[in-house]
């Protein structure tokens, strides 16, 4: 049974020029996200209070965005497409609407390249549309651990279903990445995760994106129900450096490429 309603907000274009490393656009169908992940930054940037406030318990699909999206393909130069940036594509409203479905195959045939961000197992119904070429998947697996799961990420695919998602993806000759973020010190930045993380990473034959928790003020608000403000403080000031260079030299070490997501 779902816990929230689907509703609308407006949508002047449906796609927008990207600052983030190897996307050239963006694309959103929904405005919020109902995975409701404590460490989400998206509520801290973007220009709803109501659905900041209310992060993880309200969504929205854009008005007419399939429409919007195909009048805008035929004005634009073919780019990668990042699907999505600012909202999880395959949260639970896609299953019924379809939204993100009709996108990539409106970009496919279009001849634009899509990167895919996801953290729901979800995306394994369209591989049809992207066994056909021009198509990457990203999943977020930012632990192995279940529990890890159910306190951060309460509204996204277990750990096991997405595992399995991007073994299938994998599997059928689409190319996959993993992006291990954030990364929280005393959270997730044992050796039973990055244990986990590259082991995935060889059997799917998978790059690994990481990144650091950046601490925004509503973040650490939510951040605040799971951690006490001293170790909210630390988690701050946490330096990641050796982190990172062990990380990377394990990478090297079983044969994965890595890198920082945003560097």
């Amino acid at each position: 049974m779902m816990r929230w309603a689907i509703s609308t907000v407006p949508c002047k274009y449906a796609i927008s020029k990207s600052r983030l490393p190897g996307l050239d656009y963006a694309f959103n169908p929904y405005s919020g996200c109902t995975h409701g992940c404590l460490y989400c930054y998206v509520p801290d940037i973007m220009h709803n209070p109501a659905m900041s406030s209310n992060w993880g318990r309200t969504a929205a699909v854009k008005e007419e965005v399939t429409r919007k999206l195909n009048d805008d393909l035929r004005r634009m130069r073919p780019g990668v497409v990042g699907v999505s940036t600012v909202t999880d594509p395959y949260q639970p409203m896609e299953r019924i609407l379809q939204v993100t479905r009709q996108a990539i195959s409106l970009l496919r045939g279009a001849s634009f390249p899509i990167s895919i961000q996801t953290k729901s197992a979800l995306v394994v119904r369209d591989l049809d549309i992207m066994q056909r070429g021009g198509v990457e998947v990203g999943m977020t697996i930012t632990s192995g651990d279940e529990c890890f799961r159910a306190k951060f990420e309460p509204g996204a695919s277990r750990i096991a279903e997405r595992a399995k998602a991007l073994k299938e993806l994998s599997d059928a000759g689409v190319k996959t990445w993993i992006f291990y973020g954030p990364i929280i010190p005393g959270a997730n930045d044992g050796p039973a995760d990055t244990d986990f993380i590259l082991s995935l990473a060889c059997d799917t034959r998978s790059d690994v994106l990481y990144d650091r928790l950046n601490v925004k003020p509503l973040l650490r608000n939510r951040m605040l129900t799971v951690f006490s403000e001293s170790e909210m403080d630390r988690i701050k000031r946490f330096d990641f450096k050796d982190f990172y260079d062990a990380f990377e030299s394990r990478c090297r070490a079983v044969g994965v490429k890595c890198r920082q997501a945003f560097a």
